[in-house]
């Protein structure tokens, strides 16, 4: 696998894997700061289990960037951790560079790599923080999702 489309599909799709796994209320490709800034995943896992209000507040919103390879990660494209939990999706090639360059962006918690069967994403680097962290309110965060969900059935509706 050395292409870099199929690389971030595949890496894509595990990502997904998780969010679903995981019961999480998630988009991909949220746009944030009027469209300057976009992340691959974001998911809003609730602490309560309940459609309530308050689940939102409490909950923990997930940022994922996908990066296929060192020039996908230097490209000036994605990179934008706002959650509460922040993960990098890579492969371990990939990881291991950022590590001998010390290159890992500050709010990066974890960095996720397929395991050897493509099957689930497995934790390579945990700096994970405890707690809520995140840079935007859950209002904010939720009403990208919301946007993101709208605009895409705008265009399967045409």
């Amino acid at each position: 696998m050395s292409k870099r489309p199929d690389i971030t599909a595949k890496l894509s799709q595990l990502v997904e894997k998780r969010l679903d796994s995981q019961n999480m209320y998630w988009s991909p490709e949220v746009n944030f700061d009027g469209g300057k800034k976009r992340v691959d995943f974001v998911g809003l896992h609730s602490k309560l289990g309940a459609p309530e209000a308050v689940a939102v507040e409490l909950g923990q919103f997930e940022f994922y960037e996908v990066k296929s390879s060192m020039a996908d990660f230097t490209s000036g494209h994605g990179l934008t951790f706002y959650g509460d939990k922040n993960f990098l999706v890579c492969l371990p090639e990939l990881a291991q560079q950022l590590v001998e360059q010390q290159a890992i962006p500050e709010r990066v918690d974890m960095i996720l790599c397929p395991d050897k069967s493509w099957k689930r994403l497995v934790p390579k680097i945990d700096r994970m923080r405890v707690g809520l962290h995140r840079e935007r309110t859950a209002a904010e965060i939720l009403w990208e999702i919301v946007k993101t969900h709208r605009e895409s059935e705008e265009v399967f509706d045409e």
